[in-house]
C-alpha cells in the first residue's frame, strides 16, 4: 500500500488522570474566540458596501446573496474562512496506530479507548483478518478505564493480543478475567458488572519483563500467555517497537516506534524527579529513566510525552489553574520546562505534550499553545499541546 504514511497515528485520548468535560465557563472562552474571529470578517466585508463616510449603502439581500433564510444564511457564513479553537478533549489516554501494512497497534486503554474501538470495528467491517495489537504503559485506572466499553471486545471474531508489563496486564485480568478466566467472588460486578463470560472476544496477554531481575515463571501462567525480554524489539510486521521503562509510582513502559525510518515515541507518566537529594534512590532511578528516554527519543520526527505541571506547580509554589500549591514529587509527572529542554536536545522533530492535568482550564492551555507556538518559531522545531481527534502522518 504504497500511498499510506509508513505511520499513522489517531490521539483519542491525552487528558490525565481523570476524564473532564469541558465547563460552561470554558465553552464560552472557546466561543468568544471564534465569535471574535468571525465577527472581524464579517465587518470587513461589509466595509465593501460602505461608502468614505462608512454607512452602510446595501440591503440584507444584497449582503446575503438573497432573501434571509437558512440557506443564505449559511451560505455566507461558508464564505469566512474562522479556524476552530483548539480543542483538547476529555478523554484519558488512548493513541491508535495504523502501519504501512495494514496493522492495528493501540496504545493504553483509558476513556479514549471506547471511541477508538468503534473506529476499528467500522474499518474492519466484515473482513476475516481481526487482529488488533494494544501495548500497555501502566496499570493506574486513567490508562484501562475504557477497555470495559470497547466494541472490539465484544465480537467473537476479533482477536486481541495485549503487550504490558504485568500490573497492566492484571488490572485489566482482576475485574474482567480475560486471560485468568477467573473473578473472585468478591470483586465480581463491584467495578463494572461484566467480565470474561460476557466478552467474547479471544483474548491474549504478553507480559514484557526485565528477566535481569525477574526469574522466569516457565512459557506462561495463568496471566501471561507468553514472556518478551524488556531489552529486546517486539516486530508486528514492518515495524519495530522498542519498549523500556520510564520512572512512575507504578512499573511504566515508554515505546519507540520505527518503520521506513520514521520513528514515533510514546512516553507517558514519566517523572524527572527533582528532589533535594541527588544520591536518593528515587532520584538516581529518575535520571537513569530520564537517560534512557532521551538515547530513544534522538531525531525522533514525533514525541507524545507527559508534561502535566510546570515546575512552580511542581514545586508547590502555585496550584494548578488556583493559588494553592502542594508539592507533585513523586506524583509521577514532568514539568513542561523538562519537556522542552529535553525534545530541543534530542532535536525532536514535533513534540505532544500531553497528560493533561484536569483542573486546568481551557484558556490556561491555549495561553500555553501560543506560548509553545513562539518557541517553537524560536527554535525551529514544532512544540505543541497534544490535542484530542487529531492525526498525524509519519
Amino acid at each position: 500500500m504504497p500511498d499510506r504514511p509508513n505511520l499513522r497515528i489517531h490521539f483519542y485520548g491525552v487528558q490525565g488522570s481523570g476524564s473532564v468535560f469541558p465547563s460552561r465557563a470554558e465553552r464560552q472562552a472557546a466561543a468568544e474566540v471564534s465569535d471574535h474571529d468571525l465577527l472581524a470578517q464579517v465587518f470587513a466585508d461589509l466595509k465593501r458596501h460602505a461608502d468614505a463616510e462608512g454607512r452602510i449603502s446595501a440591503t440584507v439581500e444584497e449582503v446575503l446573496g438573497g432573501p434571509v433564510s437558512r440557506r443564505t444564511l449559511l451560505a455566507y457564513r461558508r464564505r469566512f474562512d474562522v479556524p476552530e479553537p483548539r480543542v483538547y478533549g476529555g478523554w484519558t489516554t488512548c493513541v491508535r496506530i495504523e502501519t504501512a501494512d495494514g496493522h492495528d497497534i493501540v496504545l493504553d486503554c483509558g476513556s479514549g479507548f471506547r471511541v477508538c474501538a468503534k473506529d476499528i470495528v467500522a474499518k474492519w467491517g466484515n473482513r476475516e483478518d481481526r487482529e488488533l495489537t494494544i501495548l500497555g504503559s501502566h496499570s493506574h485506572y486513567d490508562h484501562t478505564e475504557g477497555f470495559d466499553q470497547a466494541a472490539v471486545c465484544f465480537d467473537p471474531r476479533n482477536r486481541i493480543r495485549i503487550c504490558a508489563e504485568r500490573s497492566y496486564l492484571k488490572a485489566l485480568d482482576q475485574n474482567l478475567g480475560i486471560f485468568s478466566h477467573h473473578v473472585d467472588v468478591n470483586l465480581k460486578g463491584v467495578v463494572t458488572p461484566l467480565h470474561y463470560e460476557l466478552m467474547p472476544a479471544q483474548f491474549e496477554s504478553l507480559e514484557i519483563r526485565d528477566f535481569t531481575r525477574k526469574p522466569p515463571q516457565g512459557d506462561s501462567d495463568s496471566l501471561a500467555n507468553g514472556y518478551h525480554p524488556i531489552s529486546e524489539p517486539l516486530r508486528i510486521g514492518a515495524t519495530t517497537i522498542q519498549p523500556f521503562e520510564v520512572f512512575h509510582p507504578a512499573p511504566c513502559l515508554a515505546y519507540r516506534f520505527e518503520h521506513a525510518g520514521k520513528v514515533f515515541v510514546f512516553c507517558t507518566d514519566h517523572e524527572l524527579r527533582r528532589g533535594d537529594d541527588p544520591e536518593h534512590p528515587l532520584q538516581r532511578a529518575s535520571l537513569e529513566a530520564e537517560a534512557r528516554l532521551r538515547a530513544h527519543s534522538m531525531d525522533a520526527d514525533l514525541l507524545y510525552r507527559d508534561g502535566q505541571f510546570f515546575q512552580a506547580e511542581y514545586d508547590g509554589e502555585i496550584g494548578v489553574s488556583s493559588t494553592f500549591g502542594v508539592s507533585r514529587l513523586d506524583w509521577g509527572h514532568s514539568c513542561v520546562e523538562d519537556v522542552l529542554d529535553m525534545a530541543t536536545a534530542c532535536r525532536v522533530k514535533h513534540t505532544l505534550i500531553g497528560h493533561h492535568d484536569p483542573n486546568r482550564d481551557w484558556s490556561e492551555r491555549n495561553w500555553i499553545d501560543e506560548t509553545l507556538r513562539r518557541k517553537s518559531e524560536q527554535e525551529g522545531l514544532k512544540f505543541e499541546l497534544a490535542r484530542a481527534e487529531t492525526v498525524y502522518d509519519l
